[in-house]
């Protein structure tokens, strides 16, 4: 059954107008839906509906809403900070970290950072990711889409994510735990978040903050890893840990 975003539908809802330009054009020039066509509706904070459409026009869609249903949250509650890589791989991070369950994405920009997003570019780089995040949602038939944050330095960064649970930092340098051995250490926290630094690292000032602010630095391994594999390694462990522990409590 073919999906659609639509983050106006509400617990209440029996007859669903669909007018976003892309989802109205997808469904009716290249899906080839028409009346009486079964569909899915998603509002990206976890509602899906399941209904027939009644109406299909070049402008909008009609939707008659049969049932209703919530999809449950996964745990811990998950946030990826993640510096920008070079060449568009960004968009690659998040459409992964959204088919793993990555709950907020934020953009960081670090000392080092390859990529530093203009103030005047921002906005639309906002806007571009969490389109990127909405398909990836579509297409994984995720019931959520990320919430995608604008581009955000490395110190308001950390101090945010401080004040909402256990914060990971993998790390080449120091003394680190593997990040497996961590996972399992932690009491089940509601909330977790990621830091993963640019192509030139953390600079020792950040990592020297992050430390002693508690976060929890964390090795993946020996080798040198690309920014999004390391961004998609850290957090499907974190997802894969937090999926055991709920099949086994």
């Amino acid at each position: 059954m073919h999906r659609f975003y639509t983050p106006q539908l509400t617990p209440q809802a029996k007859d669903v107008k669909i007018d976003e330009g892309s989802e109205v054009h997808h469904a009716r020039d290249v899906l080839r839906l028409g009346q009486g066509a079964a569909v899915e509706l998603f509002d990206g904070r976890g509602l899906l509906a399941a209904g027939k459409i009644t109406q299909i026009s070049a402008v909008e869609i009609r939707v008659k809403v049969e049932t209703l249903r919530r999809e449950p949250a996964r745990h811990p509650r998950l946030i990826l900070a993640c510096a920008i890589p070079k060449k568009g791989k960004f968009e690659t991070i998040v459409e992964k970290a959204t088919e793993l369950g990555v709950d907020e994405i934020i953009p960081l920009q670090t000392k080092n950072s390859d990529v530093v997003i203009k103030p005047e570019k921002a906005a639309h780089k906002q806007q571009r990711f969490a389109q990127v995040a909405v398909n990836a949602a579509k297409q994984c038939r995720r019931a959520t889409v990320p919430l995608i944050r604008p581009p955000t330095p490395f110190n308001e960064a950390l101090e945010m994510l401080l004040q909402q649970g256990p914060v990971l930092i993998p790390s080449l340098t120091g003394d680190c735990r593997p990040l497996l051995t961590t996972l399992a250490g932690l009491q089940d926290p509601p909330q977790m978040s990621i830091l993963i630094g640019p192509e030139g690292d953390f600079s020792v000032d950040e990592y020297e903050q992050a430390r002693r602010s508690g976060c929890l630095a964390v090795t993946l391994g020996p080798t040198v890893l690309k920014v999004e594999t390391a961004a998609i390694t850290t957090v499907a462990a974190v997802r894969f840990s937090g999926d055991v522990k709920d099949s086994s409590g």
